[in-house]
């Protein structure tokens, strides 16, 4: 396995990944998430700009998992601390592939990502169903600091 960054030519590969992301997100919560395809355009914009990246693991050069990640700032707000943070929108690892250790290589990646851009610390959010995906951030240090509270009509 090779993990490296995504460059424009990977786009299609990474779009079928979207996919089957977004299909499996519509499973843990079918009322809020359905199966969809990515926008093209934020994929591309997502590898070309400088704030961020796509990290692609490659077997046998296939595409078989990736984490997007991206450099930002909390808002603006008299009661919040700044801070300069690496925020990981998307992980995922194609379902033939999970428990190979992909996913951590993926997100030792990310750490280092932040930690070369001297960023404060990494940040992502996961859907409270998603248990398997929460075991693997936990592993990885990740703690719980906020939780989204939903009251229905």
């Amino acid at each position: 396995m090779e993990i490296k960054i995504a460059t424009l030519d990977d786009i299609q590969q990474i779009e079928v990944l979207y996919q089957e992301l977004f299909l499996e997100m519509s499973i843990l919560q079918p009322k809020y998430i359905r199966p969809a395809k990515q926008d093209v355009n934020f994929i591309r914009y997502t590898i070309i700009e400088d704030d961020s990246d796509i990290f692609i693991a490659c077997i046998h050069n296939q595409i078989v998992g990736f984490l997007l990640v991206q450099e930002t700032t909390t808002p603006s707000y008299s009661c919040l601390v700044e801070h300069k943070y690496a925020f990981i929108i998307d992980v995922i690892v194609g379902k033939h592939y999970q428990s190979q250790g992909i996913g951590s290589a993926l997100l030792a990646e990310a750490k280092k990502w932040a930690n070369d851009r001297k960023l404060d610390y990494l940040e992502l959010n996961v859907l409270t169903e998603n248990k398997g995906a929460k075991t693997l951030y936990e592993r990885h240090g990740f703690k719980d600091t906020n939780q989204t509270m939903r009251l229905e009509f």
